[in-house]
């Protein structure tokens, strides 16, 4: 895919000027990097989640359910905080979780969703999971 090429070409460089053999998945702690467009506005919280080429259309769909299981379960929890604290439920964001999926044959397996922090740090952590890329106008 052209982003992993992208992500190469932007990390390659300082490794190599550092002259220190750097994998990348350590640059990330073994989670999926967070790449994004740096000339385009970003839309906030919204992403597309890449997999991996060895992902099955069956471990997408069960990851799917995955994916928005912890998204119900962190909004829950958060929407508990804020009754017990008490908070004004006006000032914070609704996350819609996952908005839809792709299966491009050749090429693109993944879906795209308005998640909070925590729940792509979860999928980050996944290790299905490729990359993620910030979601852009």
């Amino acid at each position: 895919l052209h982003h992993e090429g992208l992500r190469i070409r932007l990390i390659a460089p300082p490794l190599l000027a550092a002259g220190s053999p750097v994998l990348v998945d350590t640059i990330h702690n073994d989670a999926a990097p967070v790449i994004s467009s740096s000339n385009a506005k970003e839309i906030p919280d919204s992403y597309m989640v890449v997999f991996k080429k060895h992902v099955s259309e069956r471990a997408a769909t069960a990851h799917h359910s995955w994916v928005q299981e912890a998204h119900v379960s962190h909004e829950s929890r958060k929407l508990e905080l804020r009754k017990r604290s008490q908070v004004p439920m006006s000032d914070e964001t609704v996350f819609e979780g996952l908005r839809h999926t792709y299966n491009i044959p050749g090429g693109l397996l993944g879906y795209a969703g308005h998640f909070d922090e925590g729940v792509i740090e979860l999928v980050r952590r996944h290790p299905d999971v490729e990359y993620i890329e910030r979601d852009s106008e």
